[in-house]
């Protein structure tokens, strides 16, 4: 059997969702090859598939990823059509260095030189101070433990969730009001709304005249109007 020593054009790296950004990035995102709508922020505590450890791990520090196509991970520089990168000599360092053959490479880079917000929206952006201040208001839970004692959750417990994921939301939609923030760039300013983080624990959250309520099936509802 010829063993592999080439890409295959196949595609699965870009589905499973695009890379992280690293410092060696910075200058994509200077000549404007990467814009901030592009960019997801995942914020310290989430969940995410540790390549290194091949578990699911709270993540350590913030880091910057492009974002997937509508609701998948799918790297949305990803042209499925072709099999093919959109803009392959420009493609962040991951994607240089990834071969599929020999992970090797893209694992040592794993959690080194990470990019953060704060890396680049710079000093003066009022936006900066508004992501610091909603960081320190609304960090992310222990999701790790909460999704241990998920089963058990009381009716308190889910309560004091709802109370701060709709403080959460509220906080957003001022500043999507105040700045014109579109979808994609409170995504890259705020990262994802801290519901969205209980609901692949498996809580299902409503829309409700009073704010989001949060339920989840083995564990007690609080009560929805």
């Amino acid at each position: 059997m010829t063993r592999q020593n080439e890409c295959k054009r196949c595609g699965t790296c870009c589905e499973k969702g695009g890379p992280a950004l690293h410092t060696q990035d910075l200058p994509l995102i200077e000549k404007g090859v990467l814009s901030f709508e592009k960019f997801i922020t995942i914020r310290k505590g989430e969940l995410i598939h540790d390549p290194v450890s091949n578990s699911i791990e709270p993540v350590k520090t913030e880091f910057l990823k492009i974002r997937g196509i509508k609701d998948s991970w799918t790297c949305i520089f990803y042209d499925k059509t072709r099999n093919g990168c959109t803009i392959y000599d420009h493609r962040p360092l991951a994607c240089k260095i990834l071969k599929c053959w020999d992970t090797d490479d893209i694992l040592g880079l794993a959690g080194r030189d990470l990019l953060s917000r704060l890396d680049i929206v710079k000093k003066g952006n009022p936006l900066r101070e508004r992501l610091i201040e909603h960081e320190e208001l609304f960090p992310c839970p222990d999701l790790k433990t909460i999704s241990r004692t998920i089963s058990r959750s009381s009716k308190k417990t889910v309560k004091k969730l709802e109370r701060i994921i709709n403080k959460d939301l509220a906080y957003r939609i001022r500043a999507i009001d105040e700045f014109n923030l579109s979808v994609s760039q409170e995504l890259f300013y705020f990262g994802r709304p801290l519901f969205q983080l209980l609901t692949h624990l498996g809580f299902t959250a409503r829309e409700t005249s009073s704010g989001i309520k949060l339920r989840f099936p083995q564990a007690p509802s609080s009560s929805a109007k």
